[in-house]
């Protein structure tokens, strides 16, 4: 099973992309696929084969993240 990650935007470009940071790691990912306004730097968002999926707050990012850690990073 392939799990998307959750990781908070540093850049956002006007082509549609931007970049994204998960545990020290940047990745350019397409922004037009979360379909609500368009993305800001800081929020938080679910990244899967390099489109950013939906947008989360940044309580839900977080206890995401918490979940993954405790569970080793595999599903629940």
């Amino acid at each position: 099973m392939c799990l998307g990650t959750i990781a908070q935007v540093v850049e956002v470009h006007k082509d549609g992309r931007a970049v994204v940071e998960d545990h020290g790691k940047r990745q350019l990912v397409l922004e037009m696929t979360v379909s609500d306004d368009d993305i800001t730097v800081g929020d938080w968002v679910v990244v899967q084969s390099g489109f950013a999926l939906e947008r989360l707050t940044e309580s839900e990012a977080r206890e995401a993240l918490r979940i993954r850690e405790s569970t080793g990073g595999q599903p629940t």
